[in-house]
């Protein structure tokens, strides 16, 4: 395939992502925000029991 078809592929593909996407309400954004803010808080939970277990298995 040349190069100007590839090309041309992605910017459509680009411009239909673009045509399709929207911005999200208020109530979508706070939703989105507190999911990432709870997943966040689970993962470095988590990582913190990690290291913490690590700390005290391999202190002297």
């Amino acid at each position: 395939m040349p190069l100007i078809s590839k090309m041309k592929e992605y910017v459509a593909a680009w411009r239909r992502i673009l045509i399709l996407s929207r911005r999200p309400d208020e109530e979508e954004f706070y939703l989105l925000a507190k999911l990432n803010l709870l997943g966040f808080t689970l993962v470095g939970g988590i990582a913190y029991i990690i290291h913490l277990t690590y700390v005290l298995i391999t202190a002297p």
